[in-house]
């Protein structure tokens, strides 16, 4: 009996230690779980196989990340970018520009590549505001519109070899800014001193306003003639061509000190040939002027002695001869 209650004793106290060290257990994994599952990640050991597949997945998280950020910044830029070029042509748009041109081609027939010139510009609805030629070249002001022009320079172009191209760009933006504003503010002021003229109630008062509305309404057309000046210029834009025969030298260029020289001399020539024909025209007046004034001159001589050579009045005293 007592050797089976000894044993029996000892069964249950390994029952017990069992069951005790099977609730540590699961105690452990519990709080275990519980820290993988809360706010903070507690990090493993590096031998620990899980802790290496956790970094291992974090870094690649990382990674996606940092890339996904890179490309919405390059996205952006490119966004940035884009609105910044948009904003540029928006801001050149509203730009006044006043466009000018100067062309200069070699053609084998100065003519014709001039009468092509012609129509190329009015078929851009323009037209030709001046024309010099001479034995072998010509020059055309041509005036198109202003959106027209660097189409009609590419024809233009095409008429024979190009020499010289040079386009001119003046922004008139402030000044037609400026121009529109003031006449804004003198029509106001028009319109003020018609108001008072209205509430005149003496001659003089009349008289007094009608000459400051006179200078005013003066003033506004002024202005009024210089918006329509700017807006003509931004509007329609000149362009000088300049054709030349390919055979023709290149100092015979209208630029520089030989075209200076070639300039002055044709004027002095001109001048010359100008005073032969004023002195061919007047030479007969001259001619019998002089001999008119030959006559007159011995007419006079003839009658001065003739009152000489005269004979003594008869009643007059003869002296006397003893004397």
């Amino acid at each position: 009996m007592g050797r089976a209650s000894k044993a029996g004793r000892t069964r249950i106290g390994m029952t017990l230690a069992v069951g005790m060290l099977a609730v540590l257990v699961a105690g452990c994994s519990g709080d275990a779980e519980e820290g993988a599952a809360g706010p903070h990640t507690v990090s493993t050991p590096a031998g620990d196989g899980g802790g290496m597949t956790e970094n291992s997945a974090s870094g690649e998280a990382m990674d996606r990340a940092s890339v996904s950020g890179e490309a919405q910044g390059d996205a952006g830029a490119r966004n940035g970018d884009s609105s910044a070029r948009d904003l540029s042509a928006a801001q050149l748009e509203d730009r006044k520009l006043a466009r000018s041109a100067r062309m200069s081609l070699r053609t084998d027939d100065v003519d014709a590549a001039a009468v092509e010139a012609r129509r190329i510009v009015s078929d851009a609805g323009g037209y030709v505001a001046s024309e010099r030629s001479r034995r072998d070249r010509a020059t055309l002001t041509l005036t198109v519109p202003s959106e027209e022009m660097d189409a009609v320079l590419g024809k233009l172009a095409e008429l024979g070899e190009r020499k010289e191209r040079q386009v001119t760009v003046e922004d008139l933006t402030d000044q037609i800014i400026d121009v529109d504003s003031r006449v804004a503010s003198q029509r106001e002021s028009v319109r003020r001193v018609r108001e008072l003229l209205d509430q005149a109630e003496s001659i003089s008062d009349l008289v007094a306003i009608e000459r400051e509305l006179a200078q005013r309404e003066s003033e506004l057309e002024s202005l009024l003639a210089r918006q329509d000046a700017l807006r003509g210029k931004v509007a329609m834009a000149p362009i000088t061509l300049t054709l030349r025969e390919t055979s023709a030298d290149d100092d015979e260029d209208d630029g520089g000190f030989l075209g200076g020289l070639a300039s002055g001399w044709g004027a002095f020539t001109a001048l010359l040939g100008g005073t032969a024909v004023a002195l061919g025209a007047a030479l007969p007046f001259v001619v019998l002027a002089g001999v008119l004034a030959a006559v007159a001159l011995a007419v006079r001589r003839w009658h001065k002695h003739a009152r000489g050579t005269a004979p003594a009045p008869a009643g007059a005293a003869v002296p006397d001869s003893e004397a």
